[in-house]
Formats: structure tokens, C-alpha cells, sequence
């Protein structure tokens, strides 16, 4: 079994053997073609998988893996599969996410080592303005003297998070390299820091927000743990779910694991309503030891 760079002509192709459930991601990852993989046995072909691989988050790779129903049961995933968790591991990346959702597609997950999986939810907003109208007293934007305070807070609670979940997460610190560039990255280019903001209390900085970077969804919000029970989440995703439709999206995004029930309750609240799901397997660091 070959994994080839995909080729635009390929593409047609590779469609036309798609089941119908998948091509809409298919459609999706074809936007960019550098990431797109064709599977070929003896010239065939025979499946795609779509590897992504961040260019600096340590959490965010993910392999969608393919193969052609009458070619399944050959090894041809699992093959496929390995070589995409080689390339992501070449990266420094140790833990990513495998899709897509199916029972099948579960059993082959755990077959090569994920320890968990879990629904991952994706929201849509259809509320009104009545819903958003909660204070932004303390809402700015991110500025150098925040780092490294800031984004720890996301950071520390998005780990809290995965770890009541059951997923064994790690917090990201920083160098001290990463922080001197980060607070002289923001001095300088502050706007590549115009989707983060920060919630101030008291002088304390008790809440992270973030846009994803086309600004038409809100990417993470995190509250510190002794901030807890104020509202302050509800706060900060009303603010930025503002500042969405303020930019020109009249129906913000957001994701959200099915597990993270106080999560839900807040977004739900706010006019979000879930769109669809995705199972998400997670490669935990012990299991990549023992499997690949």
C-alpha cells in the first residue's frame, strides 16, 4: 500500500468512491489539497486520509482516515494510519484525535491504541440579542504584561477539563523564550493577538476568551478554578459571540465535548443550539509508547 501526495486530478476521483456519508469532509479537506493523502494498492486506489499537523499547538493534530469498503479488513487503515502517527510524531506532537464517528471506525481506533473516546458537539448560535445581554465589565483585549498569566489560564483549565473527563491532559507551560517572544510579538503585532481577550477583576486576571481566527466562532473560554460559580463564563462567551456577529457572522460557532455538561448548560443558555457530532478518539501518551 502507497500513500501518494494527492494531486488535483486525483481529486475527481477519489470522490467518485467516496460513500456519501464522508464526502462532505472530503469536500471540506479538499480545500487543502496539501494535507490531502491518496491510499493506492497496486496502482488503485483505494482510500484518502486528511493529516493535519499544527504548526505549533501541541494538542490539535488529527488524521480522517478513508478506505473503500471492499478494500477494509486488509490492513490497509491501519497501515495508512501508523504513517500518519509517524509524521505526527516527527512534529513533537504526542496526543491528537482520529476521525470519523462509527462504531466500526471506534473499534479500529481502540484496535491501535486510543485509550478514549468521547462525542465532540458542534454548536450554532440561533439565539437574540436579549440572550447576549450580559456585562463586559472587565472584558479587553490581551496585552504584553498578561503573558504568561493569560493564556495559562486557558491552558491550566482546558487540561483540568480533559483530566475530569478521563483523559489524561497535560498543562502547556511556557519557556521562558516562548513568553519573551509572545510579549514581544504582541508589542509589536498586536493585531495578530485580536481574537484574545481577558476578564480582570479586582486587578486578577479570572477568565480567558478566544475567536478562532477568522472570527466566526468562539474558540475557548476558560474561567480560573477560584473564579468559579460568578457567572464569569457565561460573561466572556456573550462577549465574544457579540464580537462574532459584530465582525459580519450572524451565526457563531463553537465546539464542545459532550461530556463538559456546565459547558453545555452555559452555551445552550445563550442561544447555541448543537448542529452535529463527531466522536473524537483520543492517543494518549502511554498508549503511543505501547503501540507505536
Amino acid at each position: 500500500m502507497a500513500i501518494q501526495i494527492l494531486h488535483p486530478h486525483d481529486l475527481p476521483l477519489l470522490r467518485s468512491v467516496t460513500e456519501p456519508a464522508h464526502l462532505a469532509k472530503f469536500d471540506e479537506y479538499a480545500g487543502e489539497p496539501e494535507k490531502l493523502f491518496a491510499l493506492e494498492a497496486d496502482g488503485v486506489p483505494v482510500g484518502w486520509m486528511y493529516l493535519h499537523i499544527p504548526d505549533e499547538a501541541k494538542y490539535s493534530a488529527f488524521v480522517y482516515l478513508y478506505v473503500i469498503p471492499e478494500h477494509r479488513r486488509r490492513g490497509i487503515g491501519r497501515e495508512a494510519y501508523r504513517e500518519g502517527a509517524r509524521r505526527i510524531r516527527l512534529s513533537g506532537c504526542d496526543w491528537w484525535s482520529s476521525y470519523p464517528p462509527s462504531e466500526t471506525a471506534d473499534a479500529f481506533c481502540r484496535n491501535v491504541g486510543f485509550t478514549y473516546t468521547n462525542t465532540n458537539h458542534l454548536l450554532v448560535w440561533h439565539g437574540s440579542a436579549s440572550q447576549l445581554a450580559c456585562s463586559a465589565d472587565g472584558i479587553r483585549p490581551i496585552e504584553a504584561r498578561d503573558i504568561p498569566e493569560g493564556p495559562a489560564i486557558w491552558s491550566r483549565e482546558y487540561a483540568r477539563m480533559h483530566r475530569a473527563l478521563g483523559i489524561p491532559y497535560d498543562e502547556v507551560r511556557q519557556t521562558p523564550a516562548q513568553i519573551e517572544a509572545d510579549r514581544r510579538e504582541i508589542a509589536e503585532h498586536p493585531e495578530r493577538w485580536s481574537n484574545v481577550y481577558l476578564m480582570e477583576i479586582d486587578g486578577h486576571l479570572a477568565a480567558y476568551g478566544a475567536l478562532f481566527s477568522d472570527g466566526d466562532g468562539v474558540g475557548g473560554v476558560a474561567v480560573d478554578l477560584a473564579r468559579r460559580g460568578r457567572g464569569l463564563g457565561t460573561r466572556m462567551t456573550a462577549f465574544l459571540t457579540r464580537e462574532c456577529i459584530r465582525r459580519g457572522h450572524a451565526h457563531p460557532i463553537l465546539y464542545c465535548e459532550a461530556g463538559n455538561v456546565d459547558a453545555l448548560h452555559v452555551y445552550e443558555k445563550l442561544g447555541y443550539r448543537i448542529e452535529s457530532s463527531e466522536t473524537v478518539a483520543v492517543m494518549t501518551r502511554t498508549s503511543i509508547a505501547q503501540n507505536l
